[in-house]
């Protein structure tokens, strides 16, 4: 009798854990079909929208609705919630590149031959039962009503979370627990460059504009010293000096015109400037970035101060070109919660100067205009790109690191920039 008890528990065990797996896999399958359907339906329209992320994101939220609107009672799990975020991962594999799509064919295949091989166990131990009882006697014992069989593992969340650990494995430094900031009030930090002495040669023409600059002033006056017939070819200069060493101004920067007049050898060079954001703002932002840094742990290393800001920009921003604040800056992204790919690296930019780390702003190509950063760690250059970083559609504290501390020919294969206007990378990824 007690060999028929133990393999009547060895049987219900396997039943159970066969059931779980074939509603893994037929729920799987299911999902994948739906989205491979959806996928066919808006095959013209997604290769018209090739890099461009906005419009590849519409089209993918609209597949993800069309698989999740009623789906098969029989199929999908009670837990709504769990299985509209099945679904987003599962979408979220198969769109996101070929190795993630393949990957989502082994996994869905795995499934079934786990299924399968739980199913020959509960028919081989389901035999082995019948014949104990054949065996013994027909009364069976008296089974206590309070014991209860239990499987304390939830198959599908231990499999899913093993796909993210193996999605993510390159990500082994530590996780940051971020203070909630939302509601916090944010005192607005005035940030003014300093005037130069004199104006007398490109460099302190330069400190002189981003000193106005700074202050978002729409119009103002420089006095600068030196030839007329040479201003011209220093004010080219000027404007380049900007873009290095003033990469924020530079950016946040819309529409600029000048205008200049001599007077013997000195210059008057008038300048008027619209921004993509206000001083007001820009104070807020700095505010903001100083209140997030104050949460750093203490001892932090230079990839942990980089991983903080990649981690809390993905966590706290939604990708979206119709924010309520101009999408391209970090206002938008560091208040309202949203933006775009230039709002991403500046607000990176910013966050990474005031942690000490060397950081640029980098302009290049993705299937279309693309900002992101390069960073300097242990003394070596490195590209981040928290945009795409960024999962989408957004999966709130999901982070990605595909484009975390790269090399110049890791970020080259989807990647375009001017090379020679940026330092050389490291030769390896730094994870």
């Amino acid at each position: 009798m007690s060999n028929l008890i133990i393999f009547l528990c060895i049987f219900l065990i396997l039943l159970i854990i066969f059931i779980k797996t074939f509603r893994s896999f037929t729920s799987q399958l299911y999902l994948r079909r739906k989205i491979k359907k959806g996928l066919r339906q808006n095959k013209s329209e997604i290769y018209e929208a090739r890099g461009n992320k906005q419009q590849l994101f519409e089209i993918h939220k609209r597949v993800y609705n069309y698989v999740t609107y009623r789906p098969n009672r029989l199929i999908a799990p009670m837990n709504r919630r769990k299985f509209e975020q099945k679904a987003n991962n599962e979408l979220n594999r198969m769109v996101r590149n070929p190795f993630t799509k393949l990957f989502s064919a082994v996994l869905t295949f795995s499934k079934g031959v786990f299924a399968f091989a739980f199913l020959v166990a509960t028919v081989f131990s389901g035999a082995i039962v019948v014949d104990e009882v054949k065996a013994s006697s027909l009364t069976l014992p008296t089974i206590n009503k309070d014991t209860q069989l239990k499987l304390n593992v939830d198959l599908e969340d231990k499999i899913d979370s093993l796909v993210t650990y193996l999605l993510n494995s390159e990500n082994k430094m530590k996780s940051f627990n971020f203070q909630e900031l939302a509601n916090e009030a944010v005192i607005p930090v005035y940030d003014v460059k300093d005037y130069p002495q004199a104006v007398t040669n490109v460099e302190q023409l330069g400190q002189a504009i981003a000193h106005h600059m700074s202050q978002f002033e729409n119009r103002f006056t420089v006095y600068y010293e030196g030839e007329s017939a040479d201003f011209e070819s220093i004010v080219d200069q000027v404007y380049t000096w900007l873009q290095v060493n003033e990469p924020y101004l530079w950016a946040v920067m819309g529409d600029f015109s000048t205008r200049a007049k001599s007077y013997g050898n000195t210059i008057e060079w008038q300048a008027t400037v619209n921004y993509d954001l206000t001083a007001e703002e820009n104070a807020i932002v700095l505010g903001k970035i100083e209140q997030i840094i104050n949460t750093v742990p203490q001892g932090a290393t230079e990839a942990e101060k980089v991983k903080f800001v990649n981690d809390y920009l993905v966590v706290h921003t939604k990708y979206n070109l119709d924010s309520k604040a101009n999408p391209h800056t970090p206002y938008s992204i560091l208040v309202n919660g949203e933006g775009v790919c230039e709002g991403y690296a500046l607000a990176a930019l910013l966050m990474l100067e005031a942690l000490h780390i060397e950081a640029k702003y980098v302009v290049g190509n993705a299937g279309g205009p693309h900002a992101w950063n390069l960073v300097k760690v242990d003394g070596q250059w490195y590209h981040l790109d928290t945009t795409w970083n960024d999962p989408l559609p957004d999966q709130g504290e999901k982070v990605h690191y595909q484009y975390f501390l790269i090399t110049d020919e890791k970020m080259s294969d989807d990647h375009e920039w001017i090379e020679s206007d940026y330092p050389k990378t490291a030769i390896n990824n730094y994870l």
